[in-house]
C-alpha cells in the first residue's frame, strides 16, 4: 500500500509553488523598492556593494550560478568566470537576465532547482538571496545538490539577509515553515518560504553537515559565505 503524503508535505509543496509563482509574476518589477509594498523596510543590497563582494569572492573558472533571477549577480559573475550556467524556475526572470547581460559566456537553464540535477560539475556554485527561500527541511538535500555540482577542489559563495533583517518582515509560519508574506503590484498575495539565518548558526548547520565554511556578517543586515566541502 502507497503511503499518502502527510499535511505538511502538502503545505510545503503548495508553499514552494506560490514561491515560483511569485517571483515569475514579480519579475518584471524585481528589484524596484516602490513596487509592491510588501515590507515594512526594504533592505537591498546596493550594487556597488554586490560588485565588491563578487570581485572579493574571485569565483574563476566554470561557475553554476542557482537562482540567478534577473542577472544581478550574474553581470557581476561574468566579469571572473569562463563560464557561467544560470539556472532560475521563473522563465521571465531568464529573459531579463539574458537581455541585461547579454554575455555570450552565460548558458541559461529554466528549472525548478528542488527537482533539477546538474549534467557536469563546476569550479564554484553560487547563489545569491536564495537560501533563505530553502525550507530547513530540505537544507541538507539542497547542500547535497550543491556537493553534486562541484569539481573536487569545487568552492561554494552564496550572500543572503541575515537574521538582523527579520524586523522588516512579518514572519509567520506554514507547517512549521517560516514563511513570509508577498504582494504584487496588482494587490495579488503570495506566501514565500524566508528563514533569517544567523551567521553563526548557518555556519554550525553547514558544518554538521560536512561542510567547511566561514559565515560573515556584512553591511547592516546581510551575511556572506565561502569555503568547500569538507571530508566525509
Amino acid at each position: 500500500m502507497t503511503e499518502e503524503p502527510s499535511a505538511n508535505t502538502h503545505d510545503v509543496a503548495s508553499l514552494l509553488a506560490s514561491q515560483r509563482t511569485y517571483y515569475d509574476e514579480r519579475a518584471d518589477d524585481y528589484g524596484d523598492v516602490s513596487r509592491p509594498a510588501d515590507r515594512k523596510n526594504r533592505s537591498l543590497m546596493s550594487a556597488e556593494a554586490g560588485s565588491a563582494l563578487i570581485d572579493e569572492l574571485q569565483l574563476t573558472g566554470d561557475v553554476l550560478e542557482l537562482a540567478c533571477g534577473t542577472g544581478i549577480f550574474t553581470a557581476e559573475l561574468v566579469r571572473h568566470a569562463d563560464s557561467v550556467t544560470a539556472v532560475d524556475a521563473s522563465a521571465r526572470m531568464l529573459a531579463i537576465n539574458r537581455s541585461r547581460v547579454d554575455d555570450p559566456s552565460v548558458t541559461y537553464v529554466n528549472a525548478d532547482i528542488f527537482a533539477w540535477a546538474p549534467h557536469r560539475a563546476y569550479d564554484a556554485v553560487f547563489f545569491g538571496f536564495w537560501l533563505s527561500h530553502v525550507p530547513p527541511a530540505a537544507f541538507d538535500e539542497f547542500f547535497a545538490l550543491v556537493r553534486a555540482c562541484l569539481t573536487p577542489n569545487g568552492r561554494v559563495a552564496f550572500v543572503d539577509e541575515d537574521d538582523r533583517a527579520a524586523d522588516n518582515d512579518d514572519v509567520h509560519s506554514i507547517s512549521e515553515v517560516p514563511a513570509a508574506r508577498r504582494t504584487l503590484a496588482n494587490g495579488r498575495q503570495f506566501d514565500i518560504v524566508k528563514v533569517f539565518w544567523r551567521a553563526e548558526d548557518l555556519e554550525q548547520r553547514l558544518s554538521s553537515c560536512g561542510w567547511d565554511v566561514n559565515v560573515r556578517r556584512t553591511g547592516e543586515s546581510f551575511m556572506y559565505g565561502i569555503g568547500r566541502p569538507g571530508s566525509t
